[in-house]
């Protein structure tokens, strides 16, 4: 499966800021998926030619899940926001969702906006170095 999909969701999360501070972090999720559907609806975008549809998820897994189906080929990214990962219960629901996504998805994105401590980071790291070789995930800071 190409990664062409998760370069391109990639690149937009990198240049997306949101256009308020929020005072609640679902907001932040809804800043973000209106400004994936304006640049993924944008016509003579980098997308041009490519049929994209978006998924918008539950919350049980992915946050936001994109397919892209170009041919017979389908890509899938999943993308999970998370704001302020500072204890364990936030790591664990964290964790959950992971698990729960990469059924459906090989590759990830995880946006972590706010706090972020050491000890955090530290176990959110060995978990995904515990995860299946074939999963792919790319933490992505704001």
């Amino acid at each position: 499966m190409s990664t062409d999909l998760m370069q391109d969701i990639s690149g937009l999360i990198g240049v997306w800021q949101p256009r308020k501070t929020y005072h609640i972090g679902p907001s932040y999720l809804d800043d973000l998926k209106r400004f994936l559907q304006e640049k993924l609806a944008a016509p003579r975008s980098f997308f041009a030619g490519k049929r994209i549809s978006i998924e918008f998820v539950d919350g049980k897994g992915m946050d936001i899940g994109v397919r892209r189906k170009a041919g017979q080929a389908v890509e899938a990214v999943g993308i999970l926001m998370k704001r302020d990962l500072a204890n364990l219960a936030d790591l664990k629901l964290l964790m959950d969702q992971v698990s729960l996504a990469e059924k459906s998805y090989q590759q990830m994105l995880l946006i972590l906006m706010g706090t972020l401590t050491a000890d955090m980071e530290s176990k959110l790291g060995a978990f995904l170095a515990n995860k299946s070789p074939a999963l792919k995930i790319t933490i992505v800071k704001k």
